[in-house]
C-alpha cells in the first residue's frame, strides 16, 4: 500500500489536466478498495465551481447544469466544518431540505449511495471538498473508510494542494524555507513516528519536536500536521 501511495504522490507532481488528476486519484483508490471519488473546488460569486471527479458524466452534468453546489447539503457541511465526515443519501439527517433530500434522492439513482467527505479551507480562503463514495450503505463504506481515515485524509489536501494551482490558477507559490530540523521533524512525523519518538531518534526532547513541527505549520500557512505534510511534499521538502 505504501508503494500506491508513493505512486500517487509522483503522478500528481506530474498532473497537468484535469483528466491527469481524475486518472491519478481514480488508479489510487481503486488500490485500496474505492471506486469513486469527487473533487469540487467551490466558487464564490457564482462562478463555476472547480471539479474533477469519476462520478458517471450524466449525473455530474446534471448537478453542474442546475447549480446544486449552491443548495447541497454536503456541500453546507462543508463550508461549517474543518473535519471530514460521513454521510449517507438514505439518512441525511432532520434538519436536511427537502431540495436536499431530491439531491440525494437523484445521486442514489446514479448508484452516489454514501460518503466520505473531507472539507479543505486553505490559507489564501479557498474552500474545497474531496469526496470518497459508494453505491454501497453507509455501514459497509465506514468499515472500508476506517481503515484509513487519516491517509484518505493526507491524500485529499495533498490533492488539493496540486489542483487549486494547476486547476484553478497558474500562479506559481514561493517554496517555504524550512531549517533542516524542521524538515527532519515533518520527515519522520510522515513516516508515522510521534514526538516522543522522533525525539529518540533525534536526541532531543518531545517538547522540542512539538516546537520545531509548529514552526514548520506556521511557516507552510498549513492548519495542522497532516496539511503541513501535504504542503511540504508538494513543495518537495520531504521525500514521500
Amino acid at each position: 500500500m505504501q508503494t500506491a501511495f508513493q505512486t500517487y504522490i509522483t503522478r500528481l507532481n506530474r498532473a497537468v489536466s484535469a483528466d491527469d488528476f481524475g486518472d491519478t486519484m481514480g488508479d489510487m483508490i481503486a488500490a485500496y478498495g474505492l471506486s469513486r471519488f469527487a473533487y469540487l473546488g467551490i466558487s464564490e460569486h457564482g462562478r463555476p465551481p472547480a471539479y474533477v471527479t469519476t462520478y458517471p458524466e450524466t449525473w455530474t452534468q446534471h448537478y453542474l447544469s442546475h447549480n446544486y453546489q449552491g443548495i447541497d447539503r454536503v456541500v453546507a457541511d462543508v463550508r461549517d466544518n474543518l473535519l471530514p465526515f460521513h454521510w449517507d443519501a438514505a439518512n441525511p439527517g432532520r434538519d436536511t431540505s427537502v431540495a436536499q433530500r431530491r439531491i440525494f434522492g437523484e445521486a442514489t439513482e446514479f448508484g452516489i449511495v454514501s460518503g466520505f467527505t473531507v472539507p479543505i479551507h486553505d490559507s489564501r480562503g479557498r474552500i474545497a471538498a474531496v469526496t470518497f463514495a459508494s453505491e454501497r450503505p453507509s455501514r459497509v463504506l465506514q468499515q472500508v473508510i476506517n481503515e484509513r481515515p487519516h491517509f484518505l485524509h493526507l491524500a485529499a489536501i495533498y490533492f488539493h494542494a496540486h489542483a487549486s494551482q494547476k486547476l484553478w490558477q497558474t500562479a506559481k507559490v514561493k517554496r517555504p524555507h524550512l531549517s533542516p530540523r524542521e524538515i527532519s521533524c515533518l520527515q519522520w512525523t510522515a513516516q508515522g513516528k510521534t514526538a516522543w519518538e522522533i525525539g529518540e531518534i533525534l536526541g532531543v526532547s518531545r517538547r522540542t519536536i512539538t516546537f520545531h513541527i509548529e514552526n514548520a505549520k506556521r511557516k507552510l500557512d498549513a492548519a495542522n500536521v497532516a496539511q503541513a505534510i501535504a504542503h511540504a511534499l508538494m513543495h518537495g521538502l520531504i521525500d514521500p
